[in-house]
């Protein structure tokens, strides 16, 4: 089957919904693996429902990977000096769990352990959990998140959520395969990092750069270590992630609670700045 796009919003509203069907739901995260191993039983077991009561888990797996994003994000900034390779990764890998937050948050999951592209459908009024069987969704778990958001009705029109291809020499993705596998990168200093304002002043300034005058910046491989343009294509996905669910989600009380998370409130920024805008390329 493919994926349904339309079912894919409707678990996006339920899940996160559960927080209002169900007033004594806290507002914590749930276990570590907690979702990956429901999704395996599922795949694995007779029974492939999705219980109302654990329903929620997509929509905290999809903030939990937000977050993950913003500290990737911060920690690239951090080490932008200092490590090169660090900041390529770190980098991509922020843009990247924007992608899988997205992803979980549609119901749209690739099972390392289940070996399966699955989607959460509605059967009736049961949650239940079907393989993708097409032959396009046989990828990796990377390529497929990528494939599966930017394919969405919504979000295909944004050429910043473009397929991210790791065999496109023009990607940021590609960038992170050089960082992560090609021999004598040769990129090390001693280790420091920047005290929490000079942090602060170093997200300002990325909220204000484009990589040209486009949607989005071009990486190409050749540019290696490109790091400014993965961190400002990684700042503005993660900016579209929280604009995207304060347009859909604003007053569900589990977003509210962690759509600014505080362990980052003093240096983290939501939008991109018009004012002064500066044109990198």
């Amino acid at each position: 089957m493919p994926v349904d796009y339309s079912v894919a919003d409707r678990i996006t509203e339920l899940s996160f919904g559960s927080f209002s069907r169900r007033p004594s739901l806290g507002l914590g995260f749930p276990p570590r693996g907690s979702l990956s191993k429901k999704i395996v039983e599922l795949i694995d077991g007779e029974i492939a429902t999705l219980p109302d009561n654990e329903a929620h888990m997509l929509a905290t797996a999809s903030v939990e990977m937000w977050h993950r994003a913003i500290h990737s994000f911060l920690l690239s900034v951090a080490v932008t000096d200092r490590s090169p390779l660090w900041a390529s990764v770190a980098g991509y890998y922020s843009s990247h769990f924007v992608m899988r937050a997205f992803a979980y948050s549609m119901g749209l999951l690739k099972s390392f352990k289940g070996r399966a592209a699955v989607q959460i459908v509605l059967i009736g009024d049961d949650l239940c959990c079907e393989r993708l069987t097409e032959n396009k969704y046989n990828k990796g778990e990377h390529e497929f998140c990528w494939m599966v958001v930017s394919e969405h009705p919504a979000i295909e029109p944004n050429t910043l959520f473009r397929t991210n291809s790791i065999r496109a020499s023009k990607s940021d993705s590609f960038h992170r395969t050089t960082a992560n596998y090609t021999d004598h990168i040769n990129s090390f200093a001693r280790l420091a990092f920047p005290e929490e304002e000079s942090m602060k002043e170093s997200v300002q300034r990325i909220s204000r750069m484009r990589g040209d005058l486009g949607a989005n910046p071009s990486i190409e491989l050749n540019g290696y270590p490109d790091i400014i343009n993965v961190q400002i294509l990684a700042f503005q996905r993660i900016v579209a992630y929280r604009d995207f669910f304060d347009q859909k989600i604003l007053d569900n009380r589990f977003w509210k609670a962690h759509r600014t998370p505080q362990w980052c409130r003093d240096t983290m920024l939501y939008q991109m700045e018009a004012p002064g805008l500066e044109i990198f390329v």
